[in-house]
């Protein structure tokens, strides 16, 4: 059974009766408070036994901020995690509702569990993260290399997506997020030009990172002519491009759609490489998207020419 505990808070009495000082009747046979003096932390009404306790600082000294590469937050990310038998997840600090939904999950995978106040959680992720009552502190995933995921393939038929230095975490998460939900089975990155798969990008993944392989490389053109040469056709997207994105494209046996940067698009080297430059049929008075709705857009016509769909 998972330990989860929390810190406590003095007694109001305890607290009126220190503030009193040293000539302060001591509480006696005729106080209403008759309760031992609690230890620092005791354990929540999940119901663990008390001696295997072990004390900790008090929440404003103990929930010191962790770093950026450890953590995970936000119930969907934090629930994909525990789900993944893959991540190795050191501790989880939740608030009380957070740990009553995750509590099967946390059994399942013995992880030490505290429970914390919002405000604690603040602390560990720093300001502006919504970590929805639940912060993992984990280790990041070991993700595949391009060779190993190719050999792996054999003969089944894939679509992967490639990100040609999207760098805003936001989006990179929102198509990893898509990615999940589509059945792409990688995404591909450029090293030097992507962000870290932190905490922020998790979140905005929802759970997604835990799915999709990301593979990092050091030159996307090279990486398409190695595509190509396992069959797959790779398509560039570009709201300019001089074919329309059909049923056609979205339905190869092998497809890798590659996406450029919202500010600058793909670039020559890389949109030299692809086997096509697509455009979305976008009928209305804007004619480009957001690199996230494009990708999504893109992978739901492709599940649905590949029979995916449930």
């Amino acid at each position: 059974m998972t330990r989860i505990v929390k810190p406590s808070k003095p007694r109001h009495d305890e607290t009126r009766k220190q503030a009193r000082g040293p000539g302060a009747k001591e509480a006696g046979a005729g106080s209403r408070d008759t309760a031992p003096k609690q230890e620092a932390w005791a354990f929540s009404r999940f119901g663990d036994a008390g001696r295997n306790a072990r004390p900790q600082k008090p929440a404003g000294q103990s929930f010191a901020r962790l770093a950026a590469g450890e953590t995970l937050y936000g119930l969907h990310s934090v629930e994909a995690a525990l789900a993944n038998p893959k991540r190795r997840i050191h501790h989880a600090w939740l608030t009380e509702n957070a740990a009553a939904r995750l509590r099967p999950l946390l059994d399942a995978r013995k992880v030490a569990a505290t429970l914390a106040l919002p405000a604690d959680l603040d602390a560990l992720t720093g300001p502006g993260a919504v970590h929805q009552g639940a912060v993992l502190q984990v280790e990041p995933l070991a993700q595949p290399g391009l060779d190993d995921f190719l050999d792996a393939l054999d003969d089944a038929p894939a679509t992967v997506v490639i990100l040609d230095q999207v760098t805003d975490p936001h989006n990179v998460g929102a198509v990893i997020r898509s990615a999940a939900a589509f059945g792409i089975g990688a995404m591909i990155v450029q090293d030097r030009h992507s962000p870290p798969l932190t905490a922020t990008l998790a979140k905005s993944a929802s759970g997604g990172l835990e799915h999709v392989p990301v593979i990092e490389v050091v030159n996307l053109s090279r990486v398409l002519e190695k595509l190509k040469e396992r069959d797959f056709l790779c398509i560039g997207f570009d709201s300019e491009g001089a074919q329309r994105f059909d049923a056609a494209l979205a339905g190869g046996w092998r497809v890798a759609f590659v996406f450029g940067a919202e500010d600058r698009g793909l670039r020559r080297l890389v949109r030299e490489k692809c086997d096509a430059i697509a455009a979305l049929a976008a009928p209305g008075p804007i004619k480009s998207l957001n690199i996230s709705n494009a990708a999504a857009i893109v992978f739901h016509a492709r599940a649905l020419e590949r029979g995916d769909e449930k």
